[in-house]
C-alpha cells in the first residue's frame, strides 16, 4: 500500500511525526507536508510555482500550502497513493470550521484528482486520544472499506477527557454559531470570534460525538 501523508501544521508537527510512525505499519509512507504551519489556509494555493525541499527519497518539505503539497506529490512527484492521509491535526476541524482547514483542504484537493482521502484531527492539549485510537480507527475505515474517491472522510478523535472511548459515530456536521466581538489595536485588527453554546446538540453531530467521547467520521464532499 503506498499512502501520502500531509498535514497544515507544516513537517515537524509531533502530531504528523506519531501519524506517520503508525501508516508505516501499513506500507510506504510520501510524506509532503508544508515547510510551515498553514492553519486554517483551506483550499488555497500558490499562484506562480513554490519551492520545495527534498529530505530523502519519502519525504519533502513544501513552501506552500496543503493544496500545494498534494497537488506537487501527484503531479511533480508522480506519486499514485492507494489514500491521502491528512493529520493528525492539532485541534478540531468540526462543523464550519472544515471550511477553513488547511488539513481538509488538502483532502478535498485529492478528492478533485480522483483520490481517496482521509482528514483526521484531536485535542490540542494532549495526546492520549489520538494514540489510543489512531490505529483502531483508521483499522476500523480499512477493514469497513470506507475510503472513496467521491467524498473525503472527516475523523475527530473525543476531547482528551476522563471519559473512556465510546466509540465511533457516523456524523454530520454540525454548523455551530459565533458571534463577533472585535477590536482594532493600532493597525492590528482583531476578530475575537466566540463560540454561541447551544445546550442540544443533534445525536449523530460530530459536535456531540467530540463531547461525548466517541469518535466521528463525517463524509464531505467538494
Amino acid at each position: 500500500m503506498i499512502i501520502l501523508l500531509t498535514n497544515d501544521d507544516g513537517i515537524h508537527a509531533s502530531y504528523l511525526q506519531y501519524a506517520k510512525s503508525i501508516l508505516a505499519k501499513y506500507g510506504t509512507v510520501y510524506t509532503v507536508a508544508p515547510s510551515n504551519e498553514q492553519s486554517a489556509k483551506g483550499m488555497s494555493l500558490t499562484i506562480g510555482g513554490f519551492h520545495f525541499t527534498k529530505i530523502d527519497d519519502f519525504s519533502y518539505s513544501v513552501d506552500g500550502t496543503p493544496v500545494d503539497c498534494v497537488g506537487f506529490a501527484l503531479n511533480g512527484l508522480n506519486i499514485n497513493p492507494d489514500f491521502v492521509f491528512s493529520g493528525v491535526n492539532t485541534g478540531y476541524n468540526l462543523g464550519f470550521d472544515t471550511k477553513y482547514s488547511g488539513t481538509v483542504g488538502a483532502c478535498l484537493q485529492a478528492q478533485h484528482f480522483g483520490v481517496k482521502s482521509v482528514a483526521f484531527s484531536a485535542d490540542n492539549r494532549g495526546t492520549s486520544m489520538m494514540e489510543k485510537l489512531l490505529e483502531p480507527t483508521l483499522n476500523y475505515i480499512l477493514d469497513n472499506d470506507l475510503l472513496s474517491s467521491e467524498y473525503t472522510l472527516n475523523v475527530n478523535f473525543p476531547r482528551e477527557s476522563t471519559i473512556e472511548p465510546q466509540g465511533i459515530l457516523h456524523t454530520e456536521l454540525f454548523f455551530h454559531n459565533y458571534k463577533f466581538e472585535p477590536v482594532i489595536i493600532g493597525d492590528k485588527f482583531i476578530p475575537n470570534r466566540v463560540l454561541i453554546k447551544k445546550e442540544y446538540l443533534p445525536h449523530n453531530s460530530d459536535a456531540y460525538a467530540m463531547r461525548h467521547g466517541y469518535t466521528s467520521i463525517s463524509k464531505i464532499k467538494n
